[in-house]
C-alpha cells in the first residue's frame, strides 16, 4: 500500500465532506425514506440474529446508520475522519453514542467488543479497504457481523463508462451517465470542490471503478471472516420507477420490488444491472 496515496485520499475526504456536511443529509439519495426503510429492515434482522447491544459504525458521516440503530441497540461508537460531519450527528435517544474523529483503518477498537460493525456507503471512500476490514474483524465478537452496503458495483460502473455522453439513449440511461461518469462536474459547480479532490475522495468508485464481488470476498476472507453474503441493490431504472407519477407511491414501490425479485433470481446474469453492492460478513 502506498502510504502517501492513502493519506492523500483521507485529506481529500476531509476537504470534500467538510464542505458538504451542511447539505449531506438532504443531497444524498440514500437518505430518502424508501431507502431508510430498506436498510432498517436489513439491520433489524441482523440485530435480532446476534442479539445486538453494541454497534461500531465506521465512516459514520452525519449519522445515517446511527439514526436507525439507536432504536435497537444500547451503545454506538461512530468513527469518521471529518469532524464537520460528526458535528451533524443527532445524539438524542436512549442509546449511548460516542463519536471518534479518526481514520477507520487505524481506529484502536477494543478487540471483541461489538456485536455489529457497519460501514454504509463508505468503503469506496478509501484508497485501501484492507486496514478498515481488519479494524472491523478485530472489533467484533466471535459470531458478530460486519454489514457494509451501497458501494459501487464494478460491473455496473464499467457498463456505464463505456457509453457515449451524447448517445441516443432513454433518459434513464442518460441520467446514469451523468451521475456515474460526470458527477465530479456537478460537485465542482455546487460545492466548489475540484474534480481531482472529489475523485480522490471517492477513490474506490471514481478511480478504482467500484468493487468486484470476487475481490471483496477474497479481502474479507483474508481479514479472517469465515462467511460472506454478497448483496446487490438498486437496479437500473429503479429510482425512476419509484419516483414516477403514475399510481400511488406504494404501488410504484410494489412494482419495483417485483422487478427486483426477478433480477435477484437472475443473478449472476443480471449482476451488471445493479448499481450498488454490499455484504454481510460473519466473524
Amino acid at each position: 500500500m502506498q502510504q502517501s496515496k492513502y493519506e492523500e485520499v483521507i485529506t481529500a475526504n476531509i476537504s470534500l465532506h467538510s464542505k458538504m456536511a451542511d447539505d449531506y443529509s438532504t443531497c444524498e439519495p440514500h437518505f430518502r425514506p424508501e431507502n431508510v426503510e430498506k436498510v432498517e429492515r436489513k439491520l433489524s434482522t441482523l440485530f435480532r440474529e446476534v442479539n445486538a447491544r453494541k454497534l461500531l459504525d465506521l465512516g459514520c458521516g452525519t449519522g445515517f446508520i446511527i439514526n436507525i440503530a439507536k432504536k435497537y441497540v444500547q451503545h454506538i461508537d461512530g468513527v469518521d475522519v471529518t469532524q464537520a460531519m460528526l458535528h451533524k450527528v443527532d445524539l438524542s435517544g436512549n442509546a449511548v453514542i460516542n463519536l471518534h474523529n479518526s481514520d477507520t483503518g487505524s481506529f484502536p477498537a477494543v478487540p471483541g467488543t461489538y456485536d455489529i460493525v457497519t460501514g454504509y456507503s463508505f468503503l469506496h471512500h478509501l484508497y485501501d479497504i484492507k486496514p478498515t476490514l481488519k479494524t472491523a474483524f478485530t472489533a467484533l465478537k466471535d459470531g458478530g457481523k460486519l454489514y457494509c452496503d451501497l458501494d459501487p458495483n464494478y460491473y455496473y460502473w464499467e457498463s456505464i463508462h463505456q457509453l457515449d455522453r451524447n448517445g441516443s439513449y432513454d433518459t434513464i440511461v442518460k441520467r446514469e451517465i451523468e451521475m456515474v461518469t460526470y458527477k465530479d462536474e456537478d460537485i465542482e459547480k455546487n460545492f466548489g470542490v475540484s474534480k481531482d479532490t472529489f475523485n480522490n475522495a471517492e477513490f474506490g468508485k471514481n478511480i478504482a471503478g467500484g468493487f468486484k464481488e470476487e475481490n471483496l470476498i477474497a479481502d474479507l476472507k483474508a481479514a479472517g471472516f469465515r462467511e460472506v453474503q454478497i448483496l446487490y441493490y438498486w437496479f437500473l431504472g429503479q429510482a425512476s420507477l419509484i419516483n414516477d407519477t403514475w399510481g400511488t407511491k406504494e404501488e410504484r414501490i410494489k412494482y419495483a420490488d417485483v422487478m427486483d425479485s426477478v433480477l435477484q433470481r437472475s443473478l449472476p446474469v443480471s449482476r451488471n444491472l445493479y448499481k450498488y453492492m454490499g455484504f454481510v460478513a460473519t466473524k
